[in-house]
């Protein structure tokens, strides 16, 4: 746990302190750019289709190799409606419906065999971009050992609900260790489904049962040796969500696919000394274990408590921390926020979403369909 949270981020703050970027063997405006596919898919998402629309044709990037993809997954809202209509200003605008639900692995299947284009750009309906999103992933793709390059997600806060400033956080956290990463190894532990770019020749058909599409595409990628970058200039924007149950749920959902994963692309963990093999352990493997070493640890304090009085209060700490969220819950209902017992709680629901992923993983998924969490 110390490792993963601690000692870890600290030894890739050292590194890579003075690093410059990962590669200089870049694209410029001024040369002839690959042309790219936008690839989505969307369930009933209406509030915002037409903004993610309009964010992908009004950038720098040039029109005519631009093309957006869009599968909708049985919407019985008005999202087909609003891309039909736009469809009639943005000629590269494809419609793909699907008239029974089938889940969001299909439909990023069956997009991608649609086009012939050399980049994929692989992105989620509530996620908007810069107008200069598109150029900043793709300039690295004239390194040919580039494969993949992922996007600065940055969410914009609409309140001051404490779940959506841990979120903030947390991803500034994990986008921190995602650019350190890169600039000392050009690998990335895990693109960010919001918005990541890939190179055709890299997508591999994912198995209609998995659910984090993205962590398989950084897998397979690893898998074959391939560069894996993250550019922080490569800014989209996603609202965060304050809606505590949803993103409980969001969590839980992709904790189950990270198990999924764990175990299909378990050559990863063959050599731990190797950069791919420690970045993966370091980051994701001991973090997904975290919830089992902490129950495991108050277990064995429970025991040791009758040897020595020390292990009380470490007994004492850690259920203080394992209740957080309840005692949280109590003290804002006062009026009350203290900050460490918020920390405290974040961590709690975060490793309690990891252990019912795992629960939900070993009872078997039979489906990909998903329920958008509203932001």
């Amino acid at each position: 746990m110390l490792h993963t949270y601690i000692v870890y981020p600290s030894l890739l703050y050292v590194l890579s302190k003075n690093k410059k970027s990962a590669t200089e063997n870049l694209f410029q405006p001024t040369d002839s750019l690959p042309s790219i596919a936008v690839i989505c898919a969307a369930y009933n998402e209406e509030h915002v289709i037409e903004e993610k629309i309009k964010s992908v044709f009004a950038t720098n990037y040039p029109n005519e190799k631009v093309a957006f993809y869009i599968g909708t997954d049985a919407c019985s809202d008005s999202t087909v409606s609003i891309i039909k209509k736009l469809q009639e200003k943005y000629p590269l605008l494809k419609l793909v419906e699907f008239t029974e639900r089938s889940g969001k692995i299909n439909i990023l299947n069956k997009l991608c065999t649609l086009t012939q284009a050399d980049v994929f750009v692989m992105t989620d309906a509530n996620v908007f971009f810069k107008d200069d999103t598109f150029f900043e992933l793709v300039k690295h793709f004239k390194d040919d050992d580039v494969k993949l390059v992922c996007g600065n997600i940055v969410k914009r806060a609409l309140n001051k609900e404490t779940v959506t400033k841990n979120e903030l956080q947390y991803l500034d956290f994990e986008n921190f260790l995602k650019s350190a990463e890169s600039k000392l190894w050009q690998v990335v532990i895990g693109a960010e489904g919001g918005c990541y770019a890939l190179r055709k020749n890299c997508y591999l058909q994912i198995p209609s049962h998995f659910i984090a599409d993205d962590f398989f595409i950084t897998c397979h990628v690893l898998n074959t040796n391939g560069k894996i970058l993250f550019e922080n200039k490569a800014i989209v924007y996603e609202d965060a969500s304050a809606e505590t149950k949803g993103e409980f749920r969001r969590k839980a959902r992709i904790a189950t696919g990270n198990f999924q994963n764990l175990v299909y692309f378990k050559k990863l963990l063959r050599n731990p000394f190797s950069k791919t093999g420690f970045a993966y352990i370091s980051h994701k493997v001991l973090r997904w274990l975290t919830p089992f070493f902490f129950l495991l640890n108050v277990i064995c304090c429970a025991f040791l408590t009758a040897d020595n009085s020390l292990f009380e209060y470490i007994l004492a700490a850690e259920l203080a921390i394992l209740f957080s969220p309840i005692l949280n819950t109590l003290f804002e209902k006062m009026g009350i926020k203290i900050k460490p017992l918020i920390s405290a709680s974040h961590f709690v629901v975060m490793n309690r979403a990891l252990f019912v992923g795992f629960i939900r993983y070993s009872r078997g998924v039979k489906s990909s369909v998903w329920q958008p969490v509203r932001q």
